[in-house]
């Protein structure tokens, strides 16, 4: 009987600690998360929940995400969307949630970009160190593809940029090999998904251009 009650009572310390031995990320409704180490996520919600969860080894990992308010203005309902932000951080066997700033217009959520004034907070309230940068693109928003312009920016010294087990990831549909020009590949990628009209007049300026 001891020996049983002593095996039951290890099971139960062993279930507690793997239960335990990781990072639940908790992300909250006003924030898109886009990518965690560079890799698109899955996240566990629940229906009666504004908010969703993510389980991570524990160890450093990056994020990238934009931090979307919502603001009632009469019957409409006011989005500020911020720049993408790329976040690394380190954390172990603890829950980590985001912390950010009370705004109470659309205006003043505006100032989020210049201020980032937002944080990491750990179980017990503390705020987990971090680095962080804006990736930044410039032109056309729509499109965009992250995960090249992540794995991009992982390259550089910026101290947000994530080495330790990084996955090398490649544009989907544009091959990004050392060497060839980005601008030439975007130029026959957005031809290619062109119709011939565009196509056509495409040329024709090419040609006037020459």
């Amino acid at each position: 009987m001891k020996i049983h009650s002593l095996f039951a009572a290890s099971l139960c310390i062993l279930s507690s600690v793997s239960v335990q031995a990781a990072i639940q990320l908790t992300v909250p409704g006003d924030v898109e998360l886009l990518l965690v180490d560079n890799q698109e996520v899955k996240l566990e919600s629940s229906f009666f929940s504004t908010s969703s969860t993510l389980e991570l080894e524990n160890g450093q990992h990056q994020i990238a995400f934009r931090y979307n308010p919502v603001f009632k203005q009469g019957k409409d309902n006011i989005i500020v969307s911020s720049d993408i932000i790329v976040s690394k951080f380190s954390a172990s066997d603890t829950n980590v949630t985001f912390k950010f700033p009370t705004y109470n217009s659309p205006e003043k959520a505006k100032a989020f970009n210049t201020e980032l004034n937002w944080n990491l907070i750990d179980k017990n309230e503390k705020t987990i160190p971090f680095t962080q940068a804006q990736l930044i693109h410039h032109g056309v928003q729509v499109g965009r593809n992250i995960q090249f312009e992540l794995a991009q920016f992982n390259t550089t010294s910026n101290p947000a940029a994530f080495k330790e087990g990084m996955v090398t990831v490649t544009h989907k549909e544009i091959k990004n090999e050392q060497g060839e020009n980005t601008a030439e590949q975007m130029l026959h990628y957005w031809y290619e998904k062109a119709d011939k009209e565009t196509k056509d007049r495409f040329i024709s300026s090419v040609l006037e251009n020459k």
